[in-house]
Formats: structure tokens, sequence, C-alpha cells
């Protein structure tokens, strides 16, 4: 199974449904204030909410608002807005929307409905919170298969899980043919297989734009995931203290990505003491003898929080692991840039994970379409998402590439900044 697009609707400045096409490396580009990070926050909030049911939009590095923030802003104005996500599995597109709405005595957004979309049927699940643990099946269309099902937010994603035949005797015959529908896509589809078993498996984390400040010594205290990264040093340690074998591989990963952008010749830890609690700090070899992480360039800070998530040996091959990266080229030199977007393409495609950057950087995407042109990437495993500002709305563009690496499905006004400015230096006016 894999994700290949998501969808929005009636979000803040986007109107009519955007979809934006997924791919092991996808990059989103546009002016400011486009809603390139709204879309990320947005993306990490339905992936959260297919997993664990869990709906905040306002979860760090992410903050969107009440209802009323995110609605879009329209005459008349918009009452509701979905999100949504598609995905393949052997050869069909399923297509899940969810629905928000503001409900009474509610500031943020609730869900209100969830359509299961297969090439041959819909199932709607209605969230009613009345219902809780329990559900109602409210519309059955055995013709058409179409259902509906009343139920609570609790339940929704787990039921007919472990419905069979053999125990729906007696049962209402709606029930039965909604249960033989299910049966007989999993049996057509593959053994044991249920339309909600892909979201058991999906992983996502959100890198923020701003990380944290290095720090001379480290005291560790607590560990916990930050999209800012201070959790970062604690991990390497540890890992280095209780794991050896991982804390090579890591480093070895990390040396050699640090040779190929020019950041750094190698990494240690300096531990004072022999306590996992006791102080300790990392040390950077870049021209000479080793320097504290404070000491050395401001670039090798920021981008270590993201080396060591995407390279992090913990992460499960099983899993749609999905890194949601806001302009991870921060403080670094253009070298580093276009290193960053080879490391991506590269993890992207060698394994089950998919890599959204919302940059302004040119080299990280020119690296990707030298990558296309040398054969080391696909074509198709690269994705370039335009948020083009027309009036108050924001129109989303799909850019994919060629083999040669040339742009298809570009706008004309694509480039347009970029013409302008390169006309004015050679002297051909404004």
């Amino acid at each position: 199974m894999k994700i290949t697009q998501f969808t929005m609707e009636d979000v803040r400045c986007f109107g009519e449904r955007q979809t934006l096409e997924i791919r092991p490396l996808t990059f989103l580009v546009g002016e400011n204030s486009t809603g390139k990070t709204t879309a990320l926050g947005c993306f990490h909030v339905l992936a959260n909410y297919l997993r664990n049911g869990e709906v905040d939009f306002n979860s760090h590095p992410y903050s969107m608002g009440i209802f009323k923030d995110i609605v879009r802003n329209s005459r008349p104005k918009a009452k509701t807005f979905k999100l949504g996500f598609v995905y393949k599995h052997a050869n069909e597109e399923v297509q899940w929307i969810v629905e928000f709405v503001q409900k009474k005595e509610r500031f943020e957004p609730t869900v209100d409905s969830v359509t299961v979309k297969f090439s041959d049927g819909t199932i709607v699940f209605k969230i009613e919170d009345e219902l809780r643990w329990t559900e109602r099946l409210t519309t059955c269309d055995v013709e058409q298969n179409q259902y509906r099902i009343d139920c609570g937010n609790e339940i929704f994603s787990t039921l007919f899980l472990d419905i069979s035949l053999d125990s729906l005797k007696g049962q209402p015959e709606d029930i039965v043919a909604l249960a033989e529908y299910l049966e007989a896509r999993g049996s057509a589809v593959s053994s044991g297989y249920e339309p909600w078993d892909i979201w058991a498996t999906i992983s996502v984390f959100s890198a923020s734009p701003v990380r944290s400040r290095p720090k001379r010594t480290y005291d560790p205290t607590r560990e916990f995931n930050d999209p800012e990264g201070s959790d970062i040093p604690m991990l390497l340690m540890r890992i280095e203290a209780t794991q050896q074998k991982q804390w090579e591989t890591l480093k070895t990963q990390l040396v050699e990505f640090g040779k190929s952008s020019g950041l750094f010749q190698n990494i240690e830890i300096k531990n004072f003491g022999r306590s996992l609690g006791g102080p300790f700090q990392l040390e950077f070899k870049v021209r000479g003898p080793n320097a504290n992480i404070v000491d050395v360039g401001y670039g090798v800070s920021q981008i270590l929080p993201i080396l060591v998530h995407v390279l992090n040996p913990n992460i499960s091959e099983h899993e749609m692991n999905f890194s949601l990266l806001q302009q991870p080229e921060v403080h670094l030199h253009p070298r580093a840039q276009a290193e960053l977007s080879s490391l991506l393409a590269q993890l992207g495609s060698q394994s089950n994970r998919s890599f959204i950057v919302e940059t302004h950087s040119d080299y990280m995407i020119s690296r990707a379409r030298i990558g296309i042109i040398k054969g080391n990437i696909r074509p198709e495993d690269v994705s370039l998402i335009y948020f083009e500002p027309k009036g108050n709305v924001v129109k989303v563009h799909n850019i994919g590439f060629d083999r040669d690496a040339n742009l298809i499905g570009a706008p004309t006004n694509y480039r347009d900044f970029f013409l302008r400015e390169s006309k004015q230096l050679l002297g051909f006016g404004d």
C-alpha cells in the first residue's frame, strides 16, 4: 500500500479541492504565505487521526488556530472543510475523505464524517457523539454497494474488522450484505485485507524550520520527541552508550554525509562520568582538532536533528514513514543543501519512506534533477508542487519530470520571477 495523493478542500487560502501528488521525494515550492506549511500541518493531522483517532491542529510545530481560522473564509462562509488521502493497493485506488465541522459549544474542528470510496462502492462513517461505542447501519444499497454507518469516533476504524459470516447468522440482511461486500473485497485483493489496515502502519514526523540552539554541555533530564530537535543530543548519547553497533552504523552515515557536504569530518560524544545521567558534549571535526558543537558552523547544529531522524536505524521498514520537513536548508551552504537532497532521494527510493519538503532552495531541486539525468533517481519518484497565488486563493500545480529532468506540467509563470531577475542582470530592462 502506498499513499499517492493528499487532498484539501475549503482550507484557508485553498478554495476548490486541491490535489497534491505524493512521491518518495516531494518538494513544496512557492512564495511566502501561499499555504505550504498549512498543507504540511493538515497532512500531519489527517495521518494522526486515521492512525489513532486524535485531532490536533495546534500540535507543535504547527499552530493553525481554531475552526474559524482554518476553514475557508469565503462568501458565503464555508461551513465545513475536507482533508483526504488516496492510496493504491493491488492496482486499486482507495480514497479516504474526512470532513471537519464546528459543533455546538466547541471551537476546534471536529470530525463529522469519514468517507471511504472504492472502485465499486462507498462506505460513509457518520460520527455521532452520542453513540460513542455503538454503531448502526442506516443506509444499505446492495446493488450500488453504498453503505452509511452511524457510529462514535472511538469505534469507526475498528468496525467489522473481526466480522465473519459465520458469526452473523440471524443478523439483519443489511448487516450480512455489508459483511459479504467487505469479505469479497478482501478475497479479491489479498488474504486478510481490510480497507483500514493501512492506517495502523502510517507514521508521520514533522521538523520545525527553527531548530534548537546548540549547547556547550548537555545535562540529560528527559527524552521527548521535539520538532526543533532539542532531544537529539540525548538520543545520540543514549545510542552511543547502550547500542554500540547501532551507534557505529549511524556515526558512519553521519560522517559520510558530513564529508560529502563539507560540513564536518567526524563526530564524537565526550562524556563526563560513567552514568547515563552525566553531562556530555558533542564534538565535531571540521578542520584541525575536534571542536565543540557551539564552536563550529551553525549549519552543523541545525541539520543534525534532521540527519539523525532520517538516518535513525530504529525506523520500521514495515511502516509507511513520512517526514515533513520545513525549510531543512536553513543555515546550510548550497553544497550541503544539494547533498541533503541526494540523501533524501536515496532513502526514499530504497525504502517505504517519503519526504515532503517545504523549500526555497533551488539547489535541492536542481540536485534531484541531476540525479534523474544520471539515472540515480527515477523521475516518477520526485514531485514538485508549486503553490500559485491567484487573487485571494491559491492554486496547486503538480509538476513532474521526464527522464531528461525536464519539467512536465509547469505553469507559464512558474519561473517568471527568476526570468525577470536574469533579464535585469543582463541589462534588458524590467
